[in-house]
């Protein structure tokens, strides 16, 4: 097994997700959830049937520069449910602002181990016939109620920011493969398809086609993002960790550092710079008076 963390002893364990090669594919390799809720509940959901897909052929978009996740994955498959990707992950840094919650309803199962079975995003508990809309801005890669291994009518977004989200169970698809999104478009109706215990929505966020604990990015409590940034090296997957303070105790005024500046380089883009510093992108933006993620050659940026 070769294993390489890529934001040191700086990240805490609970916030990074590690994974291994096998026979040349990425797997997940470090301590996953059991989905307690999802077990009291007693769901009756074929979980293994989410996994039990693309037996057959794909069928691969001509893969343009411009379109999501260029230069990250090797194809774009609207055919094929799970993008297999071969070799290693390469390092880079992942901009998640942007985010749309896909709509405001609550967890009703979790990310994790139900019953000895894996449960690989989470349930939200939306009526049938309320709208679903995408959480960032990409392009439909999957739109199809049939041969889909339990997930019913699927829709499979491939984001400008390299995630793939998955929504599934819907009643109803409003968008074809192809089709270019922005976050919050509504791109379907929730539903209880497929091999599914009620309605309900079940989501997915993967990189490289492998499941992300959506937990470990969204705060599904007040229905936003936990980061803005996401870290990636080899098959490790990195968030910033938080601050941790305690209210009780008023800590004492420390000396803040001094002032440091970076002047961009070509090729450099906030987030490599972001991730260079241990900052984020949107410190850097806020710093800088920045309102786009556009930056220039022998630009001087405040990063601290």
């Amino acid at each position: 097994m070769f294993l390489l963390v890529v934001c040191g002893s700086t990240y805490a364990q609970e916030n990074h997700l590690q994974f291994s090669v096998v026979n040349d594919t990425a797997h997940i390799e470090s301590a996953i959830p059991e989905d307690t809720l999802g077990d009291k509940l007693n769901f009756d959901e074929d979980l293994a049937s989410l996994d039990n897909v693309d037996h057959g052929d794909g069928m691969l978009f001509t893969y343009f520069n411009w379109m999501p996740g260029y230069g990250r994955y090797q194809n774009f498959d609207i055919i094929r449910i799970h993008y297999k990707h071969v070799g290693s992950t390469p390092r880079d840094t992942i901009v998640l602002n942007g985010y749309h919650h896909p709509a405001n309803f609550r967890k009703t199962s979790d990310y994790g181990w139900r019953r000895r079975r894996m449960h690989r995003g989470v349930d939200l508990g939306y009526p049938t016939g309320t709208p679903v809309a995408a959480a960032w801005d990409g392009q439909v890669r999957i739109s199809k109620g049939s041969n889909t291994g339990g997930y019913g009518n699927l829709i499979v977004i491939r984001h400008d920011n390299g995630l793939e989200t998955y929504y599934a169970h819907l009643s109803r698809r409003l968008v074809n493969p192809g089709q270019m999104v922005h976050a919050g478009d509504i791109i379907g109706l929730g539903g209880n398809t497929g091999r599914s215990y009620g309605s309900h929505l079940h989501f997915e966020i993967r990189y490289l086609g492998q499941d992300i604990n959506p937990n470990r990015l969204v705060d599904f409590e007040n229905f936003r993002l936990k980061y803005d940034t996401m870290y990636v090296s080899g098959y490790s997957v990195s968030t910033p960790t938080p601050v941790q303070t305690d209210p009780t105790q008023a800590a004492p005024a420390k000396p803040q550092a001094p002032s440091a500046y970076y002047r961009v380089r070509k090729g450099d883009t906030l987030g490599k710079i972001a991730q260079k510093y241990h900052t984020t992108v949107s410190k850097l933006k806020k710093l800088n008076n920045l309102r786009s993620d556009f930056i220039r050659e022998g630009q001087r940026l405040r990063v601290r």
